[in-house]
This record gives C-alpha cells, structure tokens and sequence, in this order.
C-alpha cells in the first residue's frame, strides 16, 4: 500500500507579522503630516489624547520597513541562487500597480489621460522595490560571506554596523536638527547625509539582522521571556514617540524616526524575533492575506485618495481622540480590504501568464554566475 505524502502547513505567525506590518505602512503614510496628514489633524483639534495616541502609533508604524527586510533576511540567508525573474516581476507588478494608480485618480476625478504622464507611469516608482531587487540579486554574495563567518564573527560585525550604521546616524541626525550646523561630511553612509534609512546600506544590514536571528537563534528557559521583546519593542516606540512629542524639531525621518536610527531597529528586530517565536498553528486565512502584501503596499495609498473625496479626514481626525480614531480605523481598514480584494483578482488574471514566465530561461538566469563547486 503507496504512503500518502502529507504535506506540512506553513506556520502562520510571520505570515501574521506580514499583515501588521502591512497596516503599519499604511498608517504610516495615512498619518504623515507630509502625506495623507492625520497627525498633522490630530494636532490642531487640540485634544493631547488624540495627538498623542496617533503620534504614537505613527511611531510604531515606523519599524514595518526594516521588519520587511527582516523576514528576508531571515528566509533568504541559506540560499545561494537567486532568480532573475522574481526580480523582474515585482519591477513588472510595481509598474503595473503604477498605471493603474494614475488612470484611477486620473480618469476618478473627471481629468483626461495625458500621454506624457501615461507614459511616465510604466516607470517602477517605489525606493523599495528597486532596493528590494538590489538586495536580491546581491544576497547570494552575502550569503556566502556571513555562512563563511563564526558566530562570534557575525555578532562583531553586526555590532560594528550597529554603531556605524544605526548609532552614529542617530546621533548626527539629531544634531543636526537640533543645531543645523557645522555637520557636514561627519556621515557613515553617505556624503550628504544618512538617508532616513532609504538606502540600501539599511537594507542590508537589516538582511544581516534577519540571518543572524535565523542562523543562531536562542531559546528561552522561561517561555514568558518572549513577551518581554513585545514589551520592548513598544518602549521603543513610546521613547521614539516621546521625543518627538516633546522635541518637535527631532520629528520626521531626518531626525529620530529614520529607518535606520535606533529606535526603530531596535524596535523591528524585538518584534520580528518575538513573532518568530510564538506559535499560532496554521491558518489558510491569514495566509491568504499574507499573499496580498505587496499589492496592498503598491496601491493603498490610492484608495485613501479616492475614499478622502467622501470623508472629510481633516474634520474627523480634528473632532478630538474618538473621531480620530474612527476616521483611523474607517481608513485603515476600508483601504486594506479593497487593496487586498483587488490584488486577490489581478494575481487570479495573472496566473496562467505567470506560470508560462516562470518557465522561461530569463526568470531562472541566476544574475550572480555563482555556481556551486560540485556542479
């Protein structure tokens, strides 16, 4: 009698950071004074608790980008061939997602499509997508220097970049918004300044945090243990949130709240090692969602938009803490579903395309060259 192959489920607790992270982008963009402008809202009603309780979940929503990377790190670190066509299809889903934004606000707000503009849009815009294939075509590089080092070696050189990269930026990031002066080529990552973390010296490094936690994680003797990194990873984020508040000239990513100061890496790796700790079985549901991330990343910011013509966000998020709350979760939430729904119906469109793709030579050309020595 043939033996029936049981095929193991996936784990769904990094799945479920997946999905929070992906809300924390959203709130992150939803409460940018430079973007959508809650806090900005907030503040001016006048109510502290309101200001205040978006503040801090702004602060929070900071750590999603590092924590992406993260996971990354944490499941790309033992591989050692990339494939050139995933690359190419989050550059493909990006511009793709990027037409679409524009021709919905466009053709949504009564305008005509202009050629030029159309044009434009087939360009991939996002910082993390383009970061994000760098940093895949070039792991397998990492990989096989990180897998060469000691335990011991990989913890000094995690603690050099720490200072470099996390802990000289903070400090020279608030100087200088502090001071405003006499900061000039004093910077680790690049001539002009740090960043906000928007480079590729943050991604990686967040890619060497992930490996680390996957190659050498420790278990706790007292299972409780673990909840200790959920509680510090909030602290960090009420420090965060605390300065900000209290030094507004520290506020924005060019001060306290970059990706790659210290609060927010602390912050990410606390609530990415606990996540990878917790144990919630399986879920087909929350797996599904986990699916739509990327969509929901790419076009969330555009059903805000659309969703602000019938909600007056400034009146809500000004009416005090309840209405801000409200017109938070109506957003978050009314965004979220749409984006997932509709990133759910292009990857069932896209299906049969993909599958034939995959089975090109292009998609499985390993950028790197690297070949093992036993082929």
């Amino acid at each position: 009698m043939a033996e029936k192959t049981i095929k193991k489920k996936r784990s769904s607790n990094i799945e479920l950071l997946r999905i929070i992270c992906t809300l924390m982008v959203i709130s992150l963009h939803m409460l940018n004074p430079a973007i959508i402008g809650g806090i900005k809202y907030a503040k001016a009603s006048g109510s502290s608790l309101a200001f205040g309780a978006t503040s801090y979940i702004f602060c929070t929503s900071i750590a999603a980008v590092d924590i992406f990377i993260l996971i990354s790190g944490f499941f790309m670190i033992e591989k050692s061939k990339p494939k050139l066509g995933k690359a190419i299809n989050l550059l493909f889903v990006c511009s793709a997602y990027s037409v679409i934004k524009y021709l919905v606000i466009t053709l949504s707000a009564g305008k005509s499509v202009s050629t030029s503009a159309l044009l434009m849009s087939f360009i991939p815009k996002s910082y993390y997508v383009w970061l994000y294939c760098t940093l895949y075509i070039i792991s397998p590089y990492i990989n096989r220097i990180v897998n060469g080092m000691t335990k011991k070696q990989y913890q000094r050189m995690l603690i050099v970049g720490f200072v470099l990269f996390c802990l000289w930026p903070t400090i020279i990031d608030c100087c200088r918004m502090l001071w405003n002066k006499g900061l000039t080529d004093v910077f680790t990552i690049s001539r002009d300044g740090n960043g906000s973390g928007f480079t590729i010296v943050n991604f990686v490094y967040c890619y060497l945090l992930g490996g680390y936690l996957k190659k050498y994680k420790t278990e706790f003797k007292n299972k409780g243990t673990k909840y200790l990194e959920l509680i510090g990873a909030l602290l960090c984020s009420l420090a965060a949130c605390l300065i900000v508040i209290f030094i507004p000239k520290l506020n924005g990513t060019t001060g306290i709240l970059g990706y790659e100061t210290v609060f927010v890496v602390m912050e990410a790796v606390l609530l990415f090692d606990f996540f990878t700790r917790i144990d919630i079985g399986s879920s087909d549901l929350i797996n599904f969602f986990a699916k739509t991330s990327f969509g929901v990343f790419l076009l969330h910011t555009t059903v805000i938009m659309i969703m602000m013509r019938y909600i007056d966000i400034k009146a809500m998020f000004g009416s005090g803490f309840i209405g801000s709350m409200e017109c938070y979760l109506i957003l978050l939430l009314g965004s979220y579903i749409v984006t997932a729904v509709f990133d759910t119906l292009a990857h069932l469109i896209m299906t049969p395309i993909s599958k034939l793709w995959s089975k090109t030579k292009l998609f499985n050309f390993d950028p790197t060259l690297i070949k093992e020595e036993n082929e």
